[in-house]
């Protein structure tokens, strides 16, 4: 294979358009902390984030190099563009490298970096195909990613104003990345049932899944509610207006899914995540904004909310549908009237 074509087996399994999010999330929890925001601890706090999780897809994807043989065939590793042995060896220097930075920033950074790597394992592994747990067990890691961001700056001593607002944040990330990757799950659910992955929907059917989903981002917009009202920075109110836009674009998001939950076709599901890959980096960077002002929360989300829009127009269908049918993405299904249906 060319250098080229190596080259884009592992942009692939980088999923460029969900990089941005996890190492804005640990920025985030160095942001809303008291601690000294010094250049190089915020570059920690997005760093090791970003190298555990793109460890995650490497494993992730070898784990399920099965799976998506038959699901997926189109992906790097059942396609051979990519060694299911250098998937390995890469997704094991990326965690190398958290765990050399979760070191050196101390033994808070060591145990959420320990924490973090268990759970991509346990959820790649066996969680996965275990329903709410493994839905809660990924979703806990954009929670560990925070709390990693906090430890890397370093919470200060005797009580701390800012110790409420992190907990409240805390569990708002945990249900919202529980509740998007539930909605991954909806886009995947006939390759799951076939390969015997008991996600929520194959186990109680798709009206108790979205309706999962949507308890759970009510928790997330209440959690980020109490978490802006708490907080004693003068951002408060640019805060509590980006979590109105987040709101917004979570709407349109899940609308959809509510509206089809009866028979979800793949393109709805798959439309709903690409709208919520942007929506939570939008999340992220408001409780950037609430620690370190609106000029460096903007400087970050403009950029990052482009790339992410701009990686999900030309990749995001291909690697989840397949080149053959990535063009019905972009396509509003019709449905078929009864008389006509074959």
């Amino acid at each position: 294979m060319s250098t080229a074509g190596a080259l884009r087996a592992h942009v692939e399994t980088w999923r460029p358009y969900t990089l941005w999010y996890v190492g804005l999330v640990g920025l985030a929890g160095a942001a809303v902390v008291d601690g000294p925001h010094h250049p190089w601890l915020l570059l920690a706090a997005w760093a090791a984030p970003t190298a555990g999780w793109l460890g995650g897809h490497y494993l992730g994807d070898w784990f399920d190099r099965e799976l998506d043989a038959g699901s997926k065939p189109h992906r790097p590793i059942p396609s051979r563009r990519l060694r299911a042995e250098t998937a390995w060896r890469c997704g094991c220097a990326c965690f190398a490298v958290l765990a050399v930075l979760a070191v050196l920033g101390g033994w808070g950074t060591t145990t959420a970096a320990l924490l973090a790597a268990g759970g991509i394992v346990a959820y790649s592994r066996w969680l996965k195909a275990r329903g709410i747990a493994g839905n809660l067990v990924r979703g806990a890691l954009g929670a560990v990613a925070l709390l990693y961001g906090a430890l890397a700056v370093g919470l200060p001593p005797g009580r701390s104003t800012a110790v409420p607002v992190l907990l409240a944040l805390t569990v708002a990330f945990w249900s919202h990345d529980a509740m998007s990757n539930l909605v991954g799950t909806l886009r995947d659910i006939d390759g799951d049932r076939a390969g015997g992955y008991e996600t929520l929907p194959v186990r109680r059917g798709v009206p108790f899944a979205v309706r999962t989903v949507v308890v759970l981002y009510a928790v997330t917009i209440g959690a980020a509610l109490v978490a802006g009202l708490l907080a004693d920075r003068g951002a408060r109110l640019t805060y509590l207006a980006t979590l109105l836009v987040v709101l917004v674009l979570g709407v349109a998001a899940l609308a959809p899914l509510v509206a089809q939950r009866a028979g979800m076709p793949v393109v709805v599901a798959l439309r709903a995540h690409s709208v919520l890959v942007v929506e939570r980096v939008v999340l992220a960077s408001a409780v950037v904004g609430l620690g370190l002002g609106v000029g460096v929360q903007l400087a970050l989300a403009l950029p990052m909310v482009a790339l992410t829009w701009w990686a999900q127009r030309g990749m995001r269908a291909g690697h989840e549908l397949g080149p053959a049918t990535a063009g019905l993405a972009l396509a509003t299904p019709r449905p078929v009237p009864l008389e006509d249906a074959p």
